[in-house]
C-alpha cells in the first residue's frame, strides 16, 4: 500500500470514527434501528425455541418463565460491527467488486455471530445469572470485536492475493 493510500485509509477511518462518536446514540440511531432491534428479537426468540429453550417475547423484551429477561435494543443488533467492517473494507484500496464480495461474505457471518451471542447470553442469564454481566460485557463484545477484525484481515489477505492474480492476467 502506497503512502497516499495509507493516508487515505487513515483519513476515511478517522472520519468514520468521528461520525460514530456523534451518531451512535439512542437519540440519533435508536429510532432508526428500532425495526432491526425488533427483527433481531424475533429471530433470537425463534432460535431459542429451536434449541429447546422456553422463552417469550414482548416487542424487543425476551423473557424466561423463571424471571430472567433482557431487552434487545439498537446496540444489540450487530449494526456496529457491520458498520465497522463495511467502513474498513471500503476505506482499504482494492477493486469495488472485491469489496462487495467481502461484504457479502462478512456481513452474514457477523450477524450470525451476533445472534449466537444473544442466544448464549440468554442461556447464561437463565442458568448462571451471576456470570451474565461478564458474558455480556467481556465475552460477547470480545467475540464480535475479534470477529470483525479477523474478517477484515482475512479480506485484506484475499484482496491482495486476488489483485495479484488479476494483475498477472493482464501482463
Amino acid at each position: 500500500m502506497s503512502r497516499q493510500q495509507k493516508y487515505r485509509f487513515a483519513l476515511i477511518m478517522a472520519g468514520f470514527t468521528l461520525a460514530l462518536l456523534f451518531t451512535y446514540r439512542e437519540d440519533v440511531l435508536g429510532y432508526i434501528l428500532s425495526p432491526l432491534a425488533y427483527y433481531t428479537a424475533r429471530t433470537t426468540l425463534g432460535l431459542l425455541h429451536m434449541f429447546g429453550m422456553e422463552a417469550a417475547r414482548t416487542a424487543t423484551l425476551i423473557y424466561h418463565p423463571d424471571g430472567f429477561a433482557y431487552e434487545i435494543y439498537y446496540r444489540c443488533t450487530g449494526f456496529l460491527p457491520v458498520a465497522i467492517l463495511t467502513a474498513s473494507i471500503f476505506a482499504y484500496p482494492g477493486p469495488s467488486r472485491f469489496k462487495f464480495l467481502g461484504l457479502a461474505m462478512g456481513v452474514p457471518v457477523l450477524l450470525a455471530l451476533n445472534l449466537f451471542r444473544l442466544v448464549y447470553l440468554f442461556y447464561v442469564g437463565v442458568y448462571i445469572p451471576a456470570a451474565f454481566d461478564f458474558a455480556h460485557s467481556v465475552l460477547g463484545e470480545s467475540l464480535l470485536i475479534l470477529a470483525t477484525l479477523g474478517l477484515w484481515l482475512a479480506w485484506i489477505k484475499w484482496n491482495q492475493s486476488a489483485n495479484k492474480v488479476l494483475v498477472s492476467d493482464f501482463t
